[in-house]
């Protein structure tokens, strides 16, 4: 045979790589993992606007890198020789990950003892040329991206990554017409950035790795804190006492074992503040949220869920276990590019869903018990039932109105509500289920993840539930603080006419303008409680 080089067409290749999946807070997370893997101690983040368009830049005080290192850095399945304990992997993340949320990567670095220098990925220009073209930046070059574009100082053996042209966000934005929307748009997106690295990289965040390992970030000159997932200072954690050999679980030809802690944590009562409750569940649902943290070298890659070991329950949502994972074992765990999936060898799923889980469930269903009390209420309006489910059909067939799944996990799947309108995602099966099975149209107590009063929750065959919720002030102070039945009948039917007006008027245009209705009618109501006015 005789070998002939094949050399894949550059446009189309980027477009695919491009396409591997990475959401912005994955692919921020990837430059940190190089930042750390350059021994950088300081991390500066900078996502804005400017001249009308999204810019992003990392910086970091790491050892940098010389002209040569530089542009083999910047060259698609790089040879970079990773050390064991480095985050990185495959030589392709920077590039994929940045290159999925921009059109123009520039990196700009230089060690103590060599000169500055940048190199540049265009796709304007990959298009244009269909070559894999990378451009080399020159002096004057790298001096106006620094002063007219990202404002700031050079100084040590620094390296700064720059993403500019972020088409997607910048539609993002100017979809909105009313500019405190779009606005408000720019700061969700930082502010779940702020929570995702938070989460993701807490233990180098909190100095739990050792003081060499230690360091900081800051997102838009705000220091970010690292979010303990395990809730270890709050007093009521639970920390389940593992037997070695299920806690240090060896995989046949590694020596190093796959190390596994479990943890209880509080029900709402137990935390020590409201504050607390509400910051444990970090940037996923208290439901979403049980399950597994898996780490790598430190690093969170992977969290919530039980990766198919058993299914997500409402009276398991306080159990949380760790699972730390050497980068050796890559293989065997089919860690892909972007680092967010992982899948089990079959020894070790078979520890967790026969020897780990039922240990932990059990202690988590405990724990739960223990604030299921104060959740039951009844008035006149809730106990009939049946005209109320009377008028909630005819008022669903009327409006001809219809639910169905949307996605292909399971339990997780979510449901989809069609209307006059045009139609929206409601809330996961898991959902509806975790506040009683009754098919009928109900209004219920229930605790709800977030700061709302209210929240109506679906499932197919125009399934409704109106949740109220226990744990918001309003709740307690009429609710379980008045035993006027008569008033607490009259809420409950204002509940049910305002969720059935959003079943009738929401669509995935108006989403944020509902939701954004309901938090500050749930404010201004807390409010009113902690003034004493009600």
């Amino acid at each position: 045979m005789k070998p002939i080089q094949s050399i894949p067409n550059a446009n189309r290749t980027f477009t695919a790589l491009r396409s591997l999946g990475y959401n912005l807070n994955s692919s921020v997370a990837d430059l940190i993992d190089n930042s750390i893997s350059a021994k950088a101690k300081k991390i500066n983040i900078v996502l804005s606007r400017k001249n009308d368009s999204f810019y992003l830049f990392v910086q970091d005080d790491g050892k940098g890198m010389t002209e040569n290192r530089l542009e083999e850095a910047m060259r698609i399945g790089s040879e970079t020789v990773y050390e064991e304990t480095d985050l990185g992997k495959y030589g392709l993340g920077m590039k994929t990950a940045s290159l999925s949320h921009c059109n123009d990567l520039t990196v700009i670095s230089k060690t103590k003892t060599s000169c500055l220098s940048g190199f540049q990925w265009n796709m304007e220009h990959i298009q244009e040329a269909n070559q894999w073209e990378l451009l080399k930046l020159s002096n004057k070059e790298v001096e106006f991206i620094f002063k007219e574009r990202v404002g700031i100082n050079y100084k040590g053996s620094d390296t700064i990554v720059i993403w500019e042209n972020m088409s997607d966000l910048d539609r993002n934005y100017e979809s909105y017409s009313i500019k405190k929307f779009a606005e408000n748009y720019l700061f969700r997106v930082v502010d779940e950035l702020r929570l995702y690295i938070a989460n993701v990289f807490h233990r180098f965040l909190d100095g739990s790795l050792g003081g060499k390992n230690h360091i900081e970030i800051k997102i838009n000159k705000k220091i970010v804190k690292g979010w303990d997932p395990f809730c270890s200072k709050e007093e009521k954690t639970i920390k389940i006492n593992l037997k070695e050999e299920a806690s240090k679980f060896l995989i046949k030809g590694y020596n190093k074992p796959v190390r596994i802690n479990a943890y209880v944590l509080p029900n709402q009562q137990m935390f020590s503040s409201e504050k607390a409750w509400k910051e444990a569940k970090g940037i996923l649902s208290w439901n979403d949220a049980q399950g597994y943290y898996i780490y790598r070298e430190g690093r969170l890659i992977k969290f919530g869920g039980w990766q198919g070991t058993k299914f997500k329950d409402e009276h398991d949502k306080l159990a949380r276990i760790s699972i730390d994972v050497k980068s050796e074992m890559d293989e065997i765990f089919r860690i892909n590019v972007n680092k967010n999936k992982i899948q089990f060898p079959e020894l070790l799923f078979n520890h967790l869903k026969n020897i780990i889980n039922p240990l932990v469930s059990k202690k988590a269903k405990d724990q739960y018990k223990k604030s299921d009390s104060k959740i039951s209420f009844a008035n006149r309006f809730r106990k009939q039932n049946e005209k109320l489910n009377n008028i909630s059909k005819n008022f669903v067939k009327k409006e001809k109105i219809k639910t169905s799944y949307i996605g292909n996990n399971g339990d997780d799947k979510s449901i989809l509500i069609n209307n006059k309108a045009g139609q929206f995602i409601s809330n996961k099966i898991s959902e509806f289920y975790s506040f009683g099975n009754n098919a009928k149209f109900e209004v219920v107590s229930g605790e709800l993840d977030n700061d709302l009063l209210w929240k109506l929750v679906s499932d197919i065959e125009e399934k409704f539930k109106v949740v109220v919720n226990s744990r918001h002030p309003f709740y307690q102070k009429i609710y379980e603080g008045n035993h006027n039945k008569s008033l607490t009948s009259v809420i409950d039917a204002l509940f049910m006419s305002l969720a059935l007006s959003e079943l009738y008027n929401k669509n995935e245009q108006n989403t944020l303008l509902f939701e954004t209705y309901k938090l500050v009618c749930a404010q201004v109501l807390e409010n009113l409680i902690k003034e004493e006015i009600i």
